[in-house]
């Protein structure tokens, strides 16, 4: 007897399971038109190629964080800092990751690098550039059949140094490119503590002047009255 009520509730369990596993909604499917984020060069970037193939990582420094985006449906683009400098690397296959090379050496430093592609053949790179206390934005275009262009200075660009005039983490420029290859490009303003600057890039065109816009509050997070 107690065998068949053990075995029933064991039956009645595997069909509790099997209906939690029905009702739980599929994961929504999502493309990623953007830089990949900053990962370890070392390690693996999760990226694979349009049949699945795995991209290996791109050879940055031990310890450098290396952006990866797709350029095709076997190549790839990453880009990293070294040594004050933006330093890009291409892959395409059978031969494998270019060899590094800084995208420009001229006085200062460059920091906050940010890489988005649409994965057909461009990209746009954008990142920090300080002199003394003269900081600005810089950037250079990407296409399969010309390659980096000469960098050159966001126009209009104000990014915002903190207190002791060093930019903060949160203030690096934030990219994102749509399939026509438009990007638009998003950094805390220098003009204003409570605005940031955006400016858009259509190809053929250019970027457009940066306009100010108020940077939206976070939502209040609710609080409950303690129970009496």
């Amino acid at each position: 007897m107690k065998s068949m009520c053990r075995g029933a509730a064991l039956l009645v369990l595997a069909a509790l399971a099997l209906t939690g596993c029905r009702d739980r909604p599929a994961e929504a499917d999502t493309t990623v038109l953007g830089g990949y984020g900053q990962v370890p060069a070392r390690s693996a970037p999760g990226l694979s190629d349009a049949k699945g193939q795995a991209i290996p990582a791109p050879p940055a420094p031990a310890g450098a964080q290396a952006q990866v985006v797709r350029s095709g449906d076997e190549s790839a683009l990453a880009l990293w800092l070294q040594d004050g400098h933006v330093v890009a690397s291409t892959f395409a296959r059978p031969a494998g990751w270019s060899a590094p090379a800084a995208l420009e050496d001229i006085y200062g430093v460059a920091s906050d690098p940010q890489l988005a592609g649409n994965g057909r053949g461009l990209a746009m790179a954008v990142w920090r550039h300080t002199v003394g206390t003269i900081q600005s934005l810089r950037f250079s275009h990407f296409d399969t059949a010309s390659g980096w262009t000469a960098p050159d200075v966001l126009p209009g660009a104000l990014p915002r140094p903190d207190a002791q005039g060093a930019a903060t983490h949160d203030d690096a420029p934030r990219l994102a490119m749509d399939a026509e290859g438009k990007v638009t490009a998003r950094w805390a303003s220098g003009f204003a503590a409570g605005e940031e600057q955006v400016a858009r890039y259509t190809p053929g065109q250019g970027w457009s002047r940066p306009l100010s816009e108020p940077v939206a509050a976070a939502p209040a997070s609710r609080t409950s009255a303690p129970a009496q």
